[in-house]
């Protein structure tokens, strides 16, 4: 492991620490407990996109290991951006768990206007991109030093079509954000909903991958 890698492990298991069920307090009545445990479900899901994330960092540098400045610099953006993502994320679960289930798993967070739903909605969705983006980054600057890494060709196409499916979900939530402020109100409610077919992005993106790799080199022996 670089000294890089468990610097942004430590980062990651903070920001989790964060979206605790409750990290103020403990329970001091079932009454209290109950609801604690009611936000399991949104925390849970949150933990999955972190999650998301930092496994993402960690193929990269299980792949390249690589600590110079670019790296370092992106790293840290990374890390920075999932620690300012971390509250409008459990806030977004948290609503959104609350809507499914008509209050019953309750929400800390109240909107007063769609126009407050609809910037918490687009700041989730400007930190996804964000983040997806800074990841692409690392993948592409691992392929720009593809040369010093001792890549082959195969690996060198791999790295950058790496770079290429971090990207597809920066356009799939700017076209949320969007709609979030085309649609009327009586719309908006279900919007967020849509991030959940980024589910769908990882074996689509496989699939498109694996066959632009046998057009290219041919099936493996």
């Amino acid at each position: 492991m670089t000294r890089l890698e468990t610097f942004a492990d430590a980062a990651f298991a903070f920001s989790t620490a964060l979206l605790a069920i409750s990290i103020d307090e403990v329970p001091a009545n079932y009454e209290e407990l109950i609801v604690a445990l009611q936000g399991a479900p949104a925390f849970a899901a949150s933990m999955l996109i972190i999650l998301f994330f930092w496994h993402g960092h960690q193929r990269w540098s299980d792949r390249y290991g690589l600590e110079d400045s670019p790296s370092v610099y992106l790293t840290f953006g990374l890390i920075m951006m999932v620690m300012i993502y971390v509250y409008p994320l459990k806030i977004l679960m948290e609503s959104g768990f609350g809507f499914l289930t008509g209050g019953w798993l309750p929400s800390g967070f109240e909107f007063e206007t769609y126009r407050q739903f609809r910037v918490l909605v687009s700041l989730y969705g400007a930190g996804f991109m964000l983040l997806c983006l800074i990841m692409a980054g690392l993948y592409w600057h691992a392929w720009r030093l593809r040369n010093a890494l001792n890549m082959g060709e195969e690996e060198a196409f791999d790295t950058r079509s790496e770079a290429l499916r971090w990207g597809f979900p920066v356009l799939f939530s700017g076209l949320i954000v969007g709609l979030m402020w085309v649609l009327p109100d009586s719309q908006v409610s279900a919007v967020p909903f849509l991030f959940l077919l980024m589910a769908l992005f990882a074996p689509v993106n496989d699939w498109i991958a694996q066959r632009a790799a046998r057009r290219r080199f041919g099936e493996p022996e």
